[in-house]
């Protein structure tokens, strides 16, 4: 029983400094003497335990007594601590060690700096001929065994430190034995298969806690004036002890703030080894800085088979983002050609090749690698420490290297995943890191990727940004007139219409074409494309009759520069029906739309997304021509396909999806509609995410089939809820947040709150007048809506007399057989007779 209760003290003080980030300790160091022998207390050591570090930082983390020790298990085996360098595992086991000696718990101290066979077997000599279990005469190896057959008999209370133990191997054959009253503790940087057994536990070392880096920032800059960014220096550092030890030291010896360390640490010309103290003055005892902590462990992995491999592969990972990188980046061919170049292979490396290397490197603790989620991760400064180091195949080289396998890892389809965020973060490291060398001799093809994976996938704003920024790199670095800043253009144009201004964007594409044709000529294929897009934006802007003519003009040029067969040319007959119809020729556009699908089934295949999108024109303007029936039969024959073709989780497909729901809400059918509305809006939420434009629209439309269907105070909550989602990730100026305004509005007017909707509504008109312009559908859908509520507000001559001028305006814009038209004359009939009933 005693000799269980002083184990259980044992364990139960390991597992209270597990944790603990024993680089920074402040406990007394205790009797240790340099030579080996006797202590006052009677206790033998035999090696020095490492001096207690400064500034304690108690980290007691509650551990369970059960994951120390083996259920049954009656002797004492190995804990093995385990972690990257300079996370203070020295330390650990020498803060351990002093404890016990404080507490007169042991009898023989026996501290062994493992970094050879040939060191474990010395000291274990040097502590037989100290215990007098061998002479002088007697060989290392045969003293190193006795000491382990007296050690597995005595019953004095003795440990056993193999400290820096990174190469397990060394200690085959020479591991102490299990004890009752005793016990080995190791320290290594390696995570090793063998090291947890029912003999041995394994007890990770990890970082500090934010709280505690604050805290000893705050305890180890004794000046309080240069305290003031300790706590975002901790983050910079990534909480890991032996940084900031030696950053404050840094800080104490040059007298400057954690501030002004923070933005000397930002500047990515200063070097680390710049910003660490002399080698001469490092504290706690420190054997190396910083820069150098992982060297040791970077060339013995270098070493394991296959040799040469893991040093590229880390210079590589050290330009990509710290918190996750594809794993499978490393084995695409872009990958393997220069990582086998680098490595000075004569053949091309494997993908097993690759792997092992990685698999060294997590053993290491320079990588950690996640199999399950295929993902590693790198410190921040490990990274640093990385990219200081001599390249001997040039940072440029390794991170175009990264880029064109970024851009090979990437899916073809953009949906908002974690996969496509952290590829967009894996872009924006390589572009803080490489700077120009990533602009030059041409802006490198994953950056416009991973602006197009912006806005694709929601972030239509950020797209925006990022492509603004992208064309004055472009123009700065490669000057006006190179094709890559005409395509951060066209980009920049691109997405500043899907954030909400049609009206910019067309601008913009004006612009450009005439800069392409005086760069290019008329006949160019990019110059073409601009006027495709010029067109589009013409028409999203409201001006559908020149956005029609502006496609017929484009179309005869492609027919005589492309043929009448090319895709482009086939696309643009897409366009022209289009606009056509947006111009209120709904039952030319849908003629047209039947011709141009024989044309595109015969040419392309009727599997052909492009023909897909031309079934989906012609049900949407059967519908407009009134065909509502026959436009809904199209769309849900049109489904299926979808779903065989592109899959059910593609946005066309749920385009699709919506189409039905949209038609079933609008012909007596609200409830139904919602239901599929509700079960849309939940795959668009885990498909694309709560911000994008397609999951805002489900939410405008689910919350307009409530009111339909009987609950307009419901369906008011649920539009100044979307509203303020829209406002916040769209922009107050985005036409869908415009359109959302005016659904309130009529909402509201329809429970009571007329005086309040057209308040509202004049309000909005003006600012559509301002963003869309006069002659925009939504601007003359707001003038209807406003218009008629103030007929149901008692002035039905007066809504007679403006809906006749609008009628006007409807008739010279959108022309007589358009929706809106038709829906105004209709209800310019209903006012002039109630206003004719008034006396």
């Amino acid at each position: 029983m005693e000799h269980a209760d002083w184990i259980a003290g044992i364990v139960s003080a390991l597992l209270a400094a597990v944790g603990t980030v024993t680089a920074i300790l402040a406990l007394r160091t205790g009797a240790s003497a340099d030579r080996p022998g006797p202590t006052s207390n009677g206790l033998t050591q035999v090696g020095r335990v490492p001096s207690a570090a400064s500034w304690l930082q108690d980290r007691r983390l509650r551990f369970d007594a059960g994951t120390m020790s083996r259920p049954g298990r009656t002797a004492v085996g190995a804990q093995i601590l385990t972690g990257m360098g300079g996370v203070g595992k020295t330390q650990l086991a020498a803060r351990f060690a002093r404890q016990l000696v404080e507490r007169r718990q042991l009898d023989l101290l026996v501290w062994v700096t493992a970094s050879s066979r040939d060191a474990i077997v010395a000291r274990y000599a040097e502590a037989a001929t100290v215990l007098g279990l061998a002479g002088a005469s007697v060989a290392a190896s045969d003293a190193a065994t006795r000491l382990l057959a007296w050690l597995a008999h005595t019953e004095r209370r003795w440990l056993v430190v193999l400290d820096n133990l990174d190469s397990p191997a060394d200690a085959s054959g020479w591991w102490p034995p299990m004890s009752v009253a005793s016990r080995t503790l190791v320290t290594s940087r390696v995570r090793d298969v063998t090291w947890d057994s029912d003999t041995r536990s394994v007890i990770p070392v990890g970082l500090f806690t934010p709280d505690e880096a604050a805290a000893y920032l705050h305890s180890a800059v004794t000046d309080p004036t240069h305290r003031d960014g300790a706590v975002e220096l901790a983050a910079d550092l990534g909480y890991l002890p032996i940084a900031l030890a030696q950053a404050t030291a840094y800080i104490r010896e040059r007298r400057i703030s954690c501030a002004e360390y923070r933005h000397e640490l930002a500047d990515q010309r200063n070097r680390l080894n710049t910003l660490l103290p002399d080698l001469t003055v490092l504290p706690d005892e420190h054997g190396t800085r910083l820069d150098a902590t992982w060297s040791m462990s970077l060339d013995a992995v270098d070493r394991m088979e296959p040799a040469g491999l893991a040093a590229p592969i880390l210079h590589m990972a050290g330009l990509l983002d710290p918190n996750a990188v594809p794993a499978g980046l490393f084995t695409t061919s872009a990958a393997l050609t220069h990582l086998s170049r680098a490595a000075g292979f004569t053949q091309l490396a494997t993908p097993n090749q690759v792997r092992q290397a990685l698999h060294h490197l997590h053993r290491y603790h320079l990588i950690t690698l996640d199999i399950d989620a295929d993902l590693l991760q790198m410190h921040a400064l490990v990274q640093r420490a990385i990219r200081d180091l001599p390249d001997p195949d040039s940072a440029g080289r390794t991170g175009r290297a990264a880029a064109n396998a970024l851009l090979q890892t990437w899916p073809h389809t953009e949906r908002e995943t974690a996969t496509t965020a952290l590829l967009r973060a894996n872009a924006t490291a390589l572009r803080q890191h490489l700077g120009s060398l990533l602009h030059t001799p041409r802006i490198h093809p994953v950056l416009f990727r991973a602006g197009v994976s912006l806005g694709g996938t929601g972030h239509v704003a950020a797209a925006v940004d990022h492509f603004r920024d992208l064309h004055q790199i472009a123009e700065r670095h490669l000057g006006p007139n190179h094709p890559d800043t005409l395509a951060a253009r066209h980009e920049l144009a691109r997405w500043r219409g899907r954030a909400g201004d049609p009206v910019g964007a067309a601008k913009a594409y004006a612009e450009l074409l005439t800069d392409r044709l005086q760069l290019l000529g008329g006949d160019h294929p990019q110059t073409l494309a601009t006027r495709n897009s010029l067109a589009a934006w013409r028409g999203a802007a409201g001006d559908a009759t020149g956005a029609a003519a502006a496609f017929a003009a484009l179309l005869t040029d492609q027919a005589k520069i492309l043929g009448l067969e090319h895709r482009q040319t086939l696309t643009t007959r897409n366009n022209l029906a289009y606009q056509r119809g947006q111009a209120g020729d709904a039952a030319g556009a849908a003629h047209a739309f039947a011709e141009l699908l024989i044309d595109q089934a015969r040419i392309l295949g009727p599997d052909d997304p492009e023909t897909l999108v031309t079934r989906s024109n012609l049900a949407r303007f059967h519908r407009m021509t009134g065909n509502i029936s026959g436009a809904l039969d199209q769309f849900t024959a049109l489904l299926p396909d979808m779903r065989r073709i592109l899959g059910p989780d593609h946005p066309d497909t749920m385009v699709i999806r919506h189409r039905i729901a949209d038609i079933r809400g609008s012909t007596g059918d609200p409830t139904g509609a919602a239901t599929t509305y509700v079960e849309l809006l939940a795959d668009r939420m885990r498909l694309l995410g709560p911000d994008h434009p397609h999951t805002l629209a489900n939410r405008h439309n689910l919350a307009r089939c409530r009111g339909i269907a009987g609950d307009p105070v419901g369906a008011a909550a649920a539009l100044a809820e979307l509203l303020g989602h829209q406002s916040r990730v769209l922009g107050p100026d985005h036409p869908d947040t415009l359109t959302t305004r005016r659904e309130l509005a009529c909402w509201n007017a329809r429970t009571g709150g007329t005086t309040e909707a057209l308040r509202n509504l004049d309000t909005l008109l003006h600012d559509m007048l301002r963003v869309l312009g006069p002659d925009h559908p939504e601007t003359l859908a707001t003038r209807h809506e406003l218009l008629d509520i103030r007929g149901t507000g008692g002035d039905p001559a007066d809504a007679a007399t403006a809906l006749a001028e609008l009628l006007t305006d409807q008739m010279r814009i959108l022309g007589p057989n358009h929706t809106q038209t038709l829906t105004t004359r209709h209800r310019l009939t209903y006012w002039r007779t109630q206003a004719a009933t008034l006396p």
